[in-house]
């Protein structure tokens, strides 16, 4: 499998993360969604993802090991925020989203 349009998305809340990836697929991509850190980690060091999105719900010391294992790939690393007065899937669609078709 390549890694042309392949998606990780990394949440804790496993409803967010699985209409995260529907919305991605929705445009497009092939994404997979996990909720725990060591599946994270151990996908992307697969090589097969252009970008990684880590939910705005992800604890902050679990972002560095993703950062680090998504470098030796050039895997993107977008980080979700929560924006006052709009949903997850708004922020998916509106943010992320075009962000994603911005990878080269």
């Amino acid at each position: 499998m390549s890694n042309e349009k392949n998606v990780l998305v990394l949440g804790r809340e496993r409803h967010l993360v699985d209409a995260s990836t529907g919305i991605i697929e929705a445009n497009g991509f092939h994404a997979v969604g996990v909720t725990r850190d060591e599946e994270a980690l151990s996908l992307l060091d697969t090589g097969r993802f252009i970008a990684v999105l880590v939910g705005s719900g992800v604890e902050w010391e679990s972002r560095p090991p993703v950062r680090e294992h998504a470098a030796p790939h050039g895997t993107v690393v977008l980080e979700a925020q929560r924006v006052p007065m709009q949903t997850v899937q708004e922020h998916v669609s509106h943010v992320i989203v075009p962000k994603l078709r911005q990878i080269p």
